[in-house]
C-alpha cells in the first residue's frame, strides 16, 4: 500500500526497531515500515496531526503519544483537543 505524505505537517519520529511514527492533516496516526514506507498502522483519531510523536517507556512497557485537533490557522485542520497514547504490543 502506498501512502501520500501530501497531507502531513506532523514531525516524523523514528525507533530503533525500524518503525516510523507519524500524522496527517487527515486525522489519522500512522506507524510505518522504515525501510519499506509500509503502513504497519492506521488509526482516525478525529482530529488532524500536526505536531509531532513522542514515544516513551514506563515500567516496561513501550508507549507512543501525539496530540490531535486544529492544527493552527495556517495549516488547518480538525477536530477537538485530544492527546492520544498508544500501548506498542
Amino acid at each position: 500500500m502506498e501512502i501520500c505524505l501530501a497531507n502531513a505537517a506532523a514531525g516524523v519520529t523514528a525507533t530503533s526497531g525500524g518503525v516510523l511514527f507519524t500524522g496527517d492533516l487527515n486525522n489519522d496516526f500512522l506507524a510505518l515500515d522504515a525501510k519499506t514506507g509500509e503502513v504497519l498502522y492506521r488509526f482516525n483519531t478525529g482530529g488532524s496531526i500536526g505536531g509531532g510523536v513522542i514515544s516513551y517507556a514506563l515500567d516496561g512497557k513501550q508507549y507512543a503519544a501525539t496530540v490531535s485537533g486544529t492544527v493552527s490557522a495556517f495549516f488547518g485542520g480538525s477536530g477537538l483537543p485530544a492527546i492520544v497514547v498508544f500501548a506498542l504490543p
